[in-house]
Formats: C-alpha cells, structure tokens, sequence
C-alpha cells in the first residue's frame, strides 16, 4: 500500500517537472510567448519583436537570443514590404 502511494507520488512529481520545463532547456531561443507556448528561433523575432522582451517572458535565455531575434523583425520587415508592394494581404 505504502510502496503504491510512493510511486504515485513519485509519477506525479516527474509528470509535472516535466510540463513546467523552462523555455530554452531543450536548445530554443528561451523565451515564452504571448500564448504561453515557448517561441522558437524561427519565430523569435515575428512573435516576441526586438528585443525580445518587447512581447514574451525570459526564462531561460540562450546565447545570441537577441540577434536572433533582431535578425528575425528585419527578415518580417522586409517580408511585410514584400507584401504590401504585391498587394498581398
């Protein structure tokens, strides 16, 4: 009985030490987005704008973090000018 209870517990624990991971533990930029989902590279600058402070939440922010992102809002940028000059909406 005790030994069940234990396990219980124990599962409990790693099953939510899980889901509260920390953006940027598996190789992302380290940063939660406005959705609360963590932002990847490819989206850090369109999603959290730079610096990427501007819309999203630190956690555990990688190296390079803020080129990426600088990077990413001059690439939607000219992506966004792109558009409105084809008259694509």
């Amino acid at each position: 009985m005790i030994r069940n209870a234990l396990l219980i517990v124990c599962a409990l624990v790693a099953s939510s030490t899980l889901a509260m991971a920390e953006c940027g533990t598996q190789g992302g930029p380290g940063y939660r987005g406005p959705d609360g989902q963590c932002v990847s590279w490819q989206d850090l600058g369109r999603k959290c704008g730079s610096p990427p402070t501007t819309r999203c939440t630190p956690e555990k922010v990688a190296p390079g973090a803020d080129d990426g992102a600088r990077g990413g809002a001059n690439i939607q940028q000219l992506k966004n000018r792109a558009h409105e000059a084809a008259g694509v909406r």
